[in-house]
């Protein structure tokens, strides 16, 4: 694959992820669900807008232009608000079918990451450059739907961390 397929097919790939956290949110039966889902949904649109933008000046100039992809998750607080909202917002909803839409979000955003890593190390230093950064906001994509799936699943975990321990208990 070269770098102009690469950024063809990562465009489906992203509009194909957008698609899905666009019915989500539409679909989520609670506020918290909806907000969660629509943040992830204009997330990936950005990311259409990138590689869109991307595709356009590479076929033009033959190169990728030197422009960083930004993200909406950009402050390491989100992760303490995401938790307290999570908890704020345990007020009995109707949860039907948001499992089964964080599962496929999840299973996604790894299919993304895969992807990502596959490109940027197979096109060299450009696709490394143009790739990596989508790699790492995909990690965190991939972080995020996990907790979402840990905290409905009551593991026990946020975010990779442990809620509850026996040991803090001694």
């Amino acid at each position: 694959m070269n770098l102009r397929e690469a950024i063809e097919a990562s465009l489906e790939f992203e509009k194909k992820i957008r698609d899905h956290y666009k019915v989500s949110a539409e679909k989520a039966k609670s506020p918290g669900g909806k907000k969660f889902f629509a943040y992830l949904a204009k997330e990936e649109e950005g990311h259409v807008a990138y590689l869109k933008k991307m595709s356009e000046e590479f076929n033009k100039a033959g190169v990728v232009p030197d422009e960083p992809l930004s993200t909406i998750f950009t402050r390491s607080e989100w992760v303490i608000e995401g938790e307290s909202g999570m908890k704020a917002n345990e007020e009995k909803h109707s949860y039907e079918g948001e499992m089964e839409r964080l599962l496929a979000a999840l299973e996604l955003e790894e299919d993304a990451t895969r992807h990502y890593e596959k490109l940027a190390g197979s096109l060299g230093p450009e696709g490394k450059k143009l790739f990596g950064r989508f790699l790492e906001i995909e990690d965190t994509h991939t972080a995020l739907v996990r907790a979402e799936v840990d905290y409905f699943n009551r593991s026990g975990y946020f975010y990779d961390f442990p809620e509850f321990s026996m040991e803090s208990m001694e």
